[in-house]
């Protein structure tokens, strides 16, 4: 009987260490559901997911090359600010999803300032061409030799594009940041 006392008295706290892991898990758990029930959103807000978030900065960095080629190309080529504008505004939204606001508040330029900057752009080709005596929205171009880029051409259709652009993701962004915003 003496042999029994001694394990029993050398571990006074054995019984005590089982009930505080319970006591422990139960308070976790409790605050993973009161988390769930006052709608948990991450501290910078977005998506919670270190994976997404890596994967969708590659994604974006080649969504942005691509629509700026478009843009470039456009004139040129199949494309132009139409289609260029919505790449940029897609990979912007999708920035915006993986994010949340800390997003647009990081935003060197509001897109609301991107609409009239766009349209000035636009309608600026269109009066150029009355200006020099000729109709409305009259195509020019002419070639500029540009260091390590060599022989470039210039047009009216570019900057037209351009106007196109800003115009699309000013519209496109502005219409998804009000539909966050109003939750």
């Amino acid at each position: 009987m003496m042999v029994n006392k001694n394990t029993e008295s050398s571990n006074p706290l054995g019984e005590l260490i089982p009930e505080m892991e319970k006591r422990e898990e139960r308070i976790e758990t409790s605050k993973v559901i009161e988390a769930v029930e006052n709608d948990y959103e991450p501290k910078g807000g977005g998506i919670n997911n270190i994976l997404l978030k890596t994967a969708s900065m590659v994604v974006i960095c080649f969504i942005m090359l691509a629509g700026l080629y478009i843009l470039v190309a456009g004139h040129n080529a199949p494309g132009g600010g139409f289609i260029a504008g919505l790449m940029i505004a897609g990979g912007m939204v999708l920035l915006y999803l993986c994010f949340g606001k800390p997003f647009p508040d990081a935003m060197r330029v509001s897109p609301r300032i991107l609409l009239p900057m766009g349209l000035t752009c636009a309608l600026g080709t269109g009066v150029a061409g009355t200006l020099f005596g000729m109709p409305f929205l009259t195509h020019a171009f002419g070639h500029v030799h540009i260091p390590f880029f060599g022989n470039w051409e210039l047009t009216s259709a570019s900057v037209f594009d351009f106007g196109v652009f800003l115009v699309v993701i000013g519209t496109c962004m502005t219409i998804i940041l009000n539909i966050g915003e109003n939750k």
